[in-house]
């Protein structure tokens, strides 16, 4: 065999096998492999001591909140649930991605009000945000999407948009 009929074999069995991998992957049935998850840890200044910080972790689609006080180094487990994909689905539609990373309420000492941490995750991407006694309408949404899911006595407790946040 020359060298030029060679190469032109190898690059037709090449391409040959490419194309057949490509036709074998669009056969193939089409999963969402996407993986998202939620957190959201929340405490009041005044009462942490009390009623320690509260964790209600979205992930895939079991909803759990827990509890950690301020001496344990340990959470106790209050509440688990099944949590439907059309309410994950509405979560995710809320696009938490798009705020910023740290909201801040001048009009609350730095040691009082309440505290939101919120994370999200979705395949490799983590986006996280901290509001310190601040108001959002997403995180709104976000938490009385939640909050539906939840027992009212252990309920995410939110601001409203009355909530005075720009003093300077």
């Amino acid at each position: 065999m020359t060298k030029p009929t060679y190469t032109l074999t190898l690059i037709i069995l090449t391409c040959g096998l490419f194309a057949y991998g490509q036709t074998v992957q669009i056969n193939e049935p089409k999963t969402d492999i996407s993986k998202y998850s939620l957190t959201i840890s929340t405490y009041n200044h005044a009462e942490q001591i009390f009623k320690g910080t509260l964790t209600y972790k979205l992930d895939k689609n079991i909803l759990t909140i827990s509890r950690r006080t301020m001496f344990s180094d340990k959470d106790t487990t209050l509440f688990s649930k099944t949590v439907d994909s059309n309410s994950i689905d509405r979560i995710k539609n809320i696009h938490l991605d798009k705020l910023k990373d740290l909201y801040f309420n001048r009009c609350i000492m730095t040691t009082s009000g309440n505290e939101y941490f919120v994370s999200t995750t979705l395949d490799t991407v983590t986006k996280t945000i901290h509001l310190h006694h601040y108001y959002d309408k997403q995180i709104e949404i976000l938490i009385k999407e939640l909050n539906k899911h939840i027992a009212d006595s252990l309920k995410i407790d939110y601001l409203t948009n009355e909530t005075k946040q720009d003093c300077k």
